[in-house]
């Protein structure tokens, strides 16, 4: 099957109903499906083979639904890239991933214009990519379990079963008006392709700043908000009187929901904060529809068939969690590593550490690897360290994440300086010229020397800690 099938059958149901709003400006389902065959007929004009793998690095729009449809239509696997990667991050994405073209909206080396604002680039791998028969959809370039890049493999048929797992949860219909503001780069499948499959209306809401969201929100009179911590405090420390009569469902997603967050954001809007917990390798895992107010801090049970264990509990039942159940991961890319090589018995280990209550309730106590989570973005402690220890002034580095009452985490890092005057702010500089401005560190400890652990001499990772401000 192709995810444009969903798409296509969507758009016979309801073609004149409104799929994205931009700006002021409603795209119908029929002209969402004549801009994606647009987009599809200039693409085959470069005979991308089968399977290709094509990064596309491009702004929240409809055109960027647009493209990845079309991308799809013409059997090519998607890998998105954040418009905030440097140049010298997409050029490891690109290695890494072995993509063969690139789609960005902004010019690039040998590149040719799709439009004015798209342009588009073949690339040439050391290696020609395998993708072991597999019907590839998308590629996310994120770390497994073990920290080593590898890149999420899902297919056209896991991303389909993942969607009809969640709306298990979600209930999205041709009613629905979903909000939307978080990356399309980091959120798209078991979100975008879902609200799209179920004749949902997307409202894109450039603006988080809670008097231009909540004007758009009432505005368009929409029924869902799915977003991260940050943007429901905002919400939730407005004062102007507005109110959110029209939503059904408001989601928090991506890290940890403060009490203070979800108590305020109840106490002002009469609508509960609805915690969630996705997981790349999974889709949605589970959802805390039934109790959001008493049990705030659990991110509910497993949705649909999806089953959750927890793995060697201790004396309080906590333990590693693992997953199984329909929407797995098909393989990482990265040295390529099959679904069956990666799970025991079906089961999945998420690396998240917590416990399940006697009514089934997951609760979440933090994570066994060290990825930070910082307003939806999943930042890698390795890849900073690996800028930070390229500066002449740093022996090593140890980067970790730091509690914050409305990000989720900030990016600290501890360094062992070469000579004990180094300038810090030039070392900040580098990160900026080497990084994208979220994954900077906010702020640089100088250490005599990292902990390590005693088996392996490894630097033993930190723990998120509350912040000070």
């Amino acid at each position: 099957m192709n995810l444009t099938e969903l798409l296509d059958e969507t758009a016979s149901r309801w073609p004149e109903k409104a799929a994205i709003v931009e700006g002021d400006t409603p795209v119908s389902y029929a002209g969402l499906v004549e801009r994606v065959a647009a987009f599809s007929t200039r693409l085959r004009g470069f005979d991308l083979p089968p399977g290709c793998r094509v990064g596309l690095c491009y702004p929240n729009s409809i055109d960027y639904v647009a493209l990845t449809f079309a991308l799809w239509r013409n059997n090519a696997a998607v890998v998105p890239i954040p418009i905030e990667c440097t140049d010298e991050e997409s050029g490891t994405l690109a290695a890494a991933m072995q993509l063969q073209a690139v789609l960005s909206h902004k010019p690039l080396p040998q590149g040719t214009s799709l439009t004015p604002n798209c342009f588009f680039a073949p690339l040439t791998p050391a290696t020609p990519p395998d993708n072991h028969g597999l019907n590839i959809a998308f590629i996310r370039f994120t770390s497994g379990t073990t920290n080593a890049r590898k890149g999420v493999v899902l297919s056209h048929e896991t991303v389909r079963d993942r969607v009809n797992v969640a709306n298990r949860a979600f209930g999205i219909g041709p009613e629905d008006t979903v909000m939307w503001s978080l990356p399309m780069s980091h959120h798209f499948l078991i979100t975008i392709v879902l609200y799209l499959s179920r004749g949902a209306t997307i409202v894109l809401a450039r603006q988080v700043l809670a008097g231009p969201f909540l004007d758009r929100v009432n505005r368009w009179r929409g029924t869902v908000l799915y977003g991260v911590p940050f943007q429901h405090a905002l919400l939730a420390a407005d004062g102007s009187g507005a109110n959110l009569s029209s939503v059904r469902l408001a989601i928090s997603t991506t890290c940890q929901l403060p009490q203070e967050v979800a108590e305020n954001f109840s106490k002002r809007y009469h609508l509960p904060l609805v915690q969630a917990l996705g997981i790349i390798e999974l889709g949605l895992v589970s959802v805390n529809l039934d109790d959001p107010r008493g049990r705030w801090n659990s991110v509910g049970r497993p949705v649909g068939e999806l089953r959750a264990r927890i793995l060697s509990p201790d004396a309080e039942g906590r333990g590693e969690l693992a997953v199984s159940g329909p929407g797995l991961f098909d393989a990482y890319a990265s040295p390529w590593l099959s679904r069956d090589e990666a799970t025991s018995d079906g089961w999945f280990t998420t690396g998240d550490i917590g416990w399940l209550d006697a009514d089934g309730f997951l609760f979440l106590a933090g994570r066994k690897t060290a990825v930070i989570n910082l307003a939806g973005r999943k930042v890698f402690p390795e890849e900073i360290e690996s800028v930070l220890n390229r500066h002449p002034a740093v022996r090593e580095s140890r980067v970790h994440g730091r509690l914050h009452p409305h990000l989720g985490e900030v990016v600290e890092a501890d360094l062992v300086l070469t000579k004990a005057d180094a300038d810090l702010e030039a070392v900040r500089d580098f990160c900026r010229a080497h990084l994208a401005s979220y994954k900077v560190p906010t702020r640089l400890h100088v250490v005599s020397s990292l902990p390590r652990t005693v088996a392996t001499g490894k630097i033993r990772r930190a723990v998120a800690v509350a912040a000070h401000e």
